[in-house]
């Protein structure tokens, strides 16, 4: 295991795994809102997918959610220090003319990363621990934990609604900026790809993050209910 603390504790290796372990939390998003959009297709669909999670073999459940929190605690962890290094690099504050050329999304990573944090764990005690607005236990006619009904039931309530569809589109500006320097700090910097890696990988985050703010609207106005 010591190599894997000399590699986060240079600069080029805490680099990689941000890359590597934001490239894992990517794909996790993808498959977690995938099965969201579910519920525009009924209690149904939506429930036998959520059984179907807790009955995967061998614990996989378990070992994803595992490898989740080791990638997420990692990608906030190196996140957090490298923000710190570079602070105490520049104790300055940058002049107008360097921050010109920085996108509003890579100035504001830092900012962006912790709402996205704190969202998240709102977003757990709220759906997966109950502990948020809950006025369960939901179960469906077959005796199926009723995710649907669970889901619906909070998104009608505007202040939630409305809170999700924010760090939703603050999730998008953080992907915007994250997922297109992901590819650059692993060399994968090229200009025949750059159009590729600079513009479609960022499209595809606001692409995956207005989908997912979609949802709490079409409970408000009645699509999903």
């Amino acid at each position: 295991m010591s190599w894997i603390v000399r590699l986060q504790k240079s600069s080029l290796g805490s680099k990689y795994i941000m890359a590597i372990t934001g490239a894992g939390l990517f794909v996790f998003l993808i498959g977690h809102i995938a099965g969201n959009l579910l519920l525009y297709f009924g209690q149904e669909a939506m429930n036998a997918y959520a059984l179907s999670l807790h009955h995967l073999p061998y614990g996989l459940l378990w070992v994803a959610r595992g490898g989740l929190l080791v990638f997420a605690l990692a990608h906030v962890f190196i996140a957090y220090r490298l923000s710190f290094h570079n602070r105490a690099a520049r104790p300055q504050r940058y002049q107008y003319e360097a921050t010109l050329q920085a996108s509003f999304a890579s100035r504001t990573m830092p900012y962006t990363g912790t709402l996205v944090l704190l969202f998240i764990l709102f977003h757990l005690a709220q759906f997966t621990f109950h502990l948020v607005a809950y006025n369960g236990p939901y179960t469906d006619s077959l005796g199926r934990d009723d995710v649907y009904t669970m889901v619906v039931n909070a998104f009608q309530n505007p202040v939630y609604s409305v809170l999700y569809i924010i760090s939703m589109l603050v999730i998008g500006f953080h992907l915007s900026h994250g997922l297109s320097s992901m590819w650059q700090s692993l060399g994968l910097n090229h200009q025949k790809y750059n159009l590729l890696f600079r513009k479609l990988s960022p499209l595809a985050g606001w692409v995956l993050c207005l989908a997912a703010a979609s949802i709490p609207l079409a409970v408000l106005v009645g699509v999903i209910k």
